[in-house]
């Protein structure tokens, strides 16, 4: 796992970090994605709920896995920022519309009980401040963002 300094136009901001893991196309990397959210919160001094970011982890890298050829590159990205703890999940799929309609519905919009593929975003909305999708330069990104407690 690398550890970056994010950029940061603000000195009152240098506590901002970045950590950036390649994953396995594998499904131990569930819960190897969930024990570095554990790790990297404790080493924060657990600013968000360890529980709802490792859910949020653990449903973004196994999206990611489901979603992408056998032989995709997936990336987990953790940051501390001013406005939360983020996690990102980064493959080289194309940016999905559908996936970033979803991200941003109204909640009171969701159906009460999703299709079973549909779940995953549903809890990731529910234990994030925010959600979103964004084009990277090699694909796409899914992100949630956990303000602190």
């Amino acid at each position: 796992m690398t550890q970056h300094p994010m950029s940061s136009p603000d000195p009152d901001t240098a506590h901002e970090r970045l950590w950036a893991l390649p994953l396995p196309h594998a499904a131990d990397s569930v819960p190897l994605a969930r024990a570095i959210v554990r790790q990297v919160l404790h080493t924060l001094g657990d600013p968000v709920d360890s529980f709802a970011a490792s859910l949020a982890a653990t449903e973004l890298v196994a999206n990611a896995l489901e979603h992408t050829p056998d032989d995709g590159d997936v990336e987990l990205v953790l940051g501390w920022e001013e406005q939360g703890f983020r996690i990102e999940v980064c493959d080289a799929e194309p940016l999905d519309l559908v996936l970033e309609d979803l991200l941003h519905q109204p909640t009171a919009e969701l159906p009460c009980e999703p299709a079973e593929d549909g779940r995953g975003l549903l809890l990731i909305r529910s234990v994030s401040d925010r959600a979103g999708i964004r084009t990277t330069s090699h694909g796409k990104a899914v992100w949630c963002l956990l303000g602190a407690v």
